[in-house]
């Protein structure tokens, strides 16, 4: 065997080792980070775990025009009847995705979202132009004056009490029909969850 020969070799052993002293110290860590749990993570209004909680159809009570509702959180006080000025937050969920949402109502100064609750007659024809809380900021909003409300939202807050939230199964007809929104397709069904925040 050659000099040169035998340094490879030796050059060789010697990286190998290297490689072994490597791995072996990393081995630790890597298991070390398996044994850490993730923290929860809590979104604004409806928790992570809310939100992909499947509930199942037969739990929801039918309150006419194909809408079902099913209380999430019952809240405190009294009823919202027909007839009351309510203010809400709600999220159309299409599959899973946050269609149109008052949580992310606005785009301020082009690259921030700001939440705009959204305020109408309990019971009453919903009309999207209607007057939404914080109407005016002096130009500093960009874009037109929030999501549009699926008609089922006017019905599904009767009942609902003051801090509640509800999930809402809303059939084409009372959501957004031949037109569908975004994700929605078309004649689409989608679920709404809504949160009273007051009423008067």
């Amino acid at each position: 065997m050659s000099i040169t020969a035998h340094k490879q070799d030796s050059a060789e052993d010697q990286r190998g080792s290297q490689r072994r002293v490597v791995i072996q110290s990393i081995i630790p860590c890597i298991l070390s980070l398996q044994s850490l749990r993730p923290f929860p993570a809590n979104a604004l209004g409806f928790t992570k775990e809310l939100k992909k909680r499947k509930i199942p159809e037969d739990l929801y009570k039918s309150i006419g025009d194909g809408v079902k509702v099913y209380d999430l959180t019952a809240g405190n006080g009294s009823e919202v009847a027909r007839g009351r000025k309510v203010t809400v937050h709600f999220d159309c969920l299409y599959k899973g995705i946050d269609v149109a949402s008052s949580r992310s109502a606005r785009l301020l100064g082009g690259n921030r979202t700001v939440a705009e609750p959204f305020e109408f007659t309990a019971g009453s024809t919903i009309s999207n132009a209607g007057k939404k809380i914080n109407d005016s900021a002096n130009g500093l909003f960009a874009g037109g004056g929030g999501p549009k409300a699926p008609p089922a939202l006017s019905n599904a807050v009767i009942g609902m009490k003051l801090g509640g939230k509800r999930s809402v199964l809303v059939p084409p007809e009372m959501g957004y029909g031949a037109e569908g929104l975004q994700e929605i397709p078309p004649n689409s069904p989608f679920e709404l969850q809504i949160e009273l925040l007051n009423y008067r």
